[in-house]
């Protein structure tokens, strides 16, 4: 937003004042530009740089964002540095967080430990977001507020994101079988199952939904390895025009793996029509 005298006389000066909105979290380096249009011959347009540092009453570093990644069985942790610059003690009031599977803890610091590429030291306040016990697979992002005694910045924003994967996981995670006329490659689709923690483990059962309409076998044999890949398949006597709709069905896969012992992909089969050429234009 800018103000500005719209009529300077000849040979005199004016005054043009700039304001730029910044975040509470906001800090380092900022450029920006104005575009000054005038009628005076030869500086019908000018351009005004403005560069300055941003200095935020309390900073969140490295950034006012927190990333959990990890497996089922893994306890992931992100940490953030919370730090007051006008001297004064900081203090967090409290913080509002609405994702029960997150835990925020804040602590003061009692000695320089390093967060990434920032060093908290003593007078700053460390944040930590750790799971909530008992969580499975999850995935998640949202905001959370924190509170603090600084009159100019009582209240900071933080994003997270949080994402949880199961000990065995199927990618693609839904396995999608097409039924249409000349399309034989669309009748077979591998699955990858992969052991997020590296462990070795055995498919030992699979069990379709629907055996009449699908299958499924090991491509890979039925040794013990961290992946493992699975055909499923349209049954040979499922032909295009048997379904009249696209069906919904799933693939149980049963493991030796004590921590997950099962999995359950879902297999859709659609139908699909040739799709048929426009007709010719006709000649004028």
């Amino acid at each position: 937003m800018t103000e500005f005298d719209s009529v300077i006389p000849a040979g005199g000066t004016g005054k043009l004042t700039a304001k730029i909105k910044t975040t509470t979290t906001q800090s380092g380096p900022v450029a920006k530009s104005i575009g000054v249009t005038t009628d005076a011959p030869g500086a019908e347009r000018l351009t005004l740089n403005m560069t300055f540092k941003s200095v935020p009453a309390v900073a969140v570093l490295p950034r006012a964002q927190l990333t959990l990644n990890g497996v089922v069985g893994d306890e992931p942790t992100a940490s953030l540095i919370i730090r007051r610059f006008d001297g004064e003690e900081l203090k967090i009031v409290g913080v509002e967080n609405t994702e029960e599977r997150l835990v925020i803890t804040a602590k003061p610091v009692s000695e320089a430990v390093q967060i990434g590429r920032d060093q908290a030291v003593p007078g700053d306040i460390l944040l930590v977001a750790s799971l909530a016990p008992g969580v499975a697979d999850a995935e998640a992002s949202g905001r959370f507020k924190i509170r603090t005694n600084h009159p100019d910045s009582e209240v900071l924003d933080v994003s997270y994101s949080l994402r949880v994967r199961p000990a065995i996981e199927v990618r693609p995670n839904q396995v999608r079988l097409l039924l249409q006329e000349g399309n034989t490659s669309g009748r077979t689709m591998l699955a990858r199952v992969q052991h997020n923690l590296k462990g070795e483990f055995k498919v030992t059962g699979m069990t379709p939904s629907n055996p009449q309409l699908f299958r499924a076998t090991m491509a890979d044999g039925d040794t013990k390895q961290q992946v493992h890949s699975v055909a499923v398949m349209l049954q040979d006597d499922v032909l295009p025009g048997s379904l009249a709709n696209r069906v919904l069905e799933s693939l149980v896969l049963t493991t030796d793996d004590a921590a997950q012992p099962q999995l359950i992909i879902p297999v859709l089969i659609e139908p699909k029509a040739l799709r048929k050429p426009a007709p010719p234009r006709p000649v004028e």
